[in-house]
């Protein structure tokens, strides 16, 4: 019988975590409720790791793309905003989409919805489709009854990626286009102009000019170069996947980047803005603050933040007050504990957040353009100055040749 991991609320508000033996998620829930427990999470815990290649192997088709997820989740929340059933708006989906990964898609989970499942375990069957975010907002939107604003909310957030995601790409379009172009410059320097200029100092017993020399010797060594570069590559991916199974190690890790000048500023916007996004959205659509949190910190990836944001829970839980605790986090921006404040005092915690999680994903955006704006000069720069001293290097070789035919 297959083993569940679970996460569920006790009568006094404790958030519980176990295992238990079950035929199917649904019967680990009930099980749970017969036990006196609010079920908040249930995974398969023996076949959690290779679902999403399991998943795929067993409809032998492509994951649907971002763009898809977001738009089948967008005409999903119009429709159950709409009061359509369920079943309908899942029949609905699967008629009007033109891609066959989608259609399948809503076929599927419509299948589990008529055998009884609910929404969000329908959702969680498809890993690499639905991330535990996704998942853990839509079944809080069926405990409070409005999965049409958790699906409203999933999809801006969504679309929102999507966007900052393809202004990236479009800013990097230019610099990849400067370095393409740098490579091949310096590919026909070495391969072409270096080994006919080389010989010549050879044949006349003449020492080359430093410049020159360092490129032969680097040439001549390129076997032992390239061992060591994929040593230190490989010693770089055992030391990751080591971190990834250490939560002090990741931790420390997740510390660090945060301590970065500039990225770590950026990270710490990013991860606040999430957090009070889903925390703000599950609010205002009902979910009880506890719960709210808890999803809220699955939703931050920094594992320093994720880490810290367990000391907010238990102090909520104790009756502190979220702006204070959240004020005791290292790296949180001073502004939002205050703005939570004032949302607290007001009994608009929920607006509160949603402006919070605006203005940081704002200042975000624009910090991430101004980075790409700054790359495209930045990398001018730099490639100017590698491709110019190849070429001072190699007319600085065909000057001493001149020398020595004069002589």
């Amino acid at each position: 019988m297959p083993t569940f991991r679970y996460r569920a609320y006790s009568g006094a508000g404790d958030l519980l975590e176990g295992e238990i033996e079950a035929r199917s998620g649904d019967e680990a829930e009930e099980a749970l409720f017969r036990r006196g427990l609010t079920p908040f999470e249930t995974r398969e815990a023996s076949s959690s790791s290779g679902a999403s290649v399991l998943s795929q192997l067993s409809f032998g088709r492509r994951a649907p793309g971002a763009a898809q997820i977001a738009a089948f989740t967008r005409e999903f929340a119009t429709l159950e905003q709409a009061d359509v059933p369920l079943d309908h708006s899942l029949r609905i989906l699967s008629a009007q989409s033109a891609a066959p990964a989608m259609r399948e898609l809503a076929q599927e989970i419509l299948a589990r919805i008529v055998d009884g499942s609910s929404l969000s375990d329908a959702l969680s069957r498809r890993p690499d489709v639905f991330g535990a975010e996704y998942v853990n907002v839509v079944r809080e939107g069926e405990a409070v009854g409005k999965v049409g604003p958790a699906l409203t909310d999933l999809a801006d957030m969504l679309e929102r990626q999507i966007e900052l995601r393809a202004r990236i790409q479009s800013a990097l379009v230019y610099p990849a286009l400067l370095i393409t172009l740098a490579l091949i410059s310096t590919g026909v320097v070495l391969g072409t102009l270096v080994p006919s200029i080389a010989p010549i100092f050879a044949d006349n017993g003449k020492a080359m000019p430093s410049g020159l020399q360092l490129i032969m010797d680097a040439q001549a060594n390129a076997g032992t170069i390239g061992l060591v570069l994929a040593i230190i590559a490989a010693v770089v991916l055992l030391l990751r996947k080591m971190a990834q199974t250490r939560p002090t190690w990741r931790i420390a890790i997740a510390r660090f980047y945060l301590r970065l000048p500039v990225v770590g500023p950026l990270l710490a916007q990013f991860a606040t803005a999430r957090f009070a996004r889903t925390l703000g959205s599950m609010i205002k659509a009902g979910v009880p603050l506890l719960q709210g949190l808890e999803s809220a910190r699955a939703a931050v990836v920094n594992a320093f933040l994720n880490d810290e944001l367990a000391s907010v829970i238990d102090s909520v839980r104790g009756g502190g007050q979220l702006s204070g605790a959240l004020g005791a986090i290292p790296f949180i921006p001073a502004v939002a504990p205050q703005m939570i404040s004032i949302g607290e005092e007001t009994g608009q915690l929920d607006v509160m957040l949603l402006r919070v999680a605006t203005m940081f994903e704002r200042g975000t955006q624009r910090s991430i353009e101004r980075a790409m704006g700054l790359l495209t000069p930045v990398l001018t720069i730099l490639i100017a100055a590698v491709v110019g001293a190849l070429i001072m290097t190699v007319m600085d070789a065909v000057l001493s040749i001149n020398d020595l035919a004069g002589k």
